[in-house]
């Protein structure tokens, strides 16, 4: 009778055990999620040089960039000169003017900043501006180095969790 009263106890106890490990286990995972999680943004930059996009990591570890859509009142466009065409078809401005940088398939690291699209004003180039602000949407799909996805959509700001692939690849 004491020996299985001693092996109950010691049973109760293992399982009590196994528990605690199982919720210690939880609880280091996501300590390790948070402490490589990315948080890409947007934003939109004025100055009297001109007027820039820049995509930037705000999180705590690296963004793997897998996809970037850009569109224009919801139609997808593949490159900075289509996207100006679309904007502005009867403009002349091209690569001379307009400055980019890739973020296709790009590491961000935590702190990092990239200039997306870039121009000095012009009179062409301060009408660009106002109608990038009105019409242009990016999406942006990043995951972090755990294989974690979220989409960025600068319509509302928002992020999401989940994968999205461009209808059309942004080749900037």
């Amino acid at each position: 009778m004491l020996q299985s009263a001693g092996t109950l106890i010691a049973l109760v106890i293992s399982i009590i055990a196994m528990i605690t490990s199982i919720y210690e286990a939880n609880i280091l995972e996501e300590q390790q999620k948070s402490m490589v999680w990315p948080y890409l943004g947007l934003s939109t930059n004025y100055s009297n040089q001109g007027f820039s996009t820049t995509v930037y990591n705000n999180g705590t570890g690296p963004a793997i960039v897998k996809s970037v859509e850009v569109r224009v009142d919801s139609k997808p466009v593949a490159s900075m000169l289509e996207l100006v065409k679309v904007l502005m078809p009867k403009s002349n401005l091209g690569y001379d003017i307009l400055r980019q940088n890739k973020v296709n398939n790009y590491v961000f690291r935590p702190g990092e900043e990239v200039e997306i699209i870039g121009f000095p004003w012009t009179e062409e180039t301060r009408e660009l501006a106002k109608q990038m602000n009105s019409m242009v949407q990016i999406l942006i799909c990043y995951e972090s180095v755990l294989g974690e996805s979220w989409v960025y959509d600068s319509k509302d700001d928002s992020h999401r969790e989940g994968k999205f692939k461009a209808k059309v690849e942004y080749k900037n």
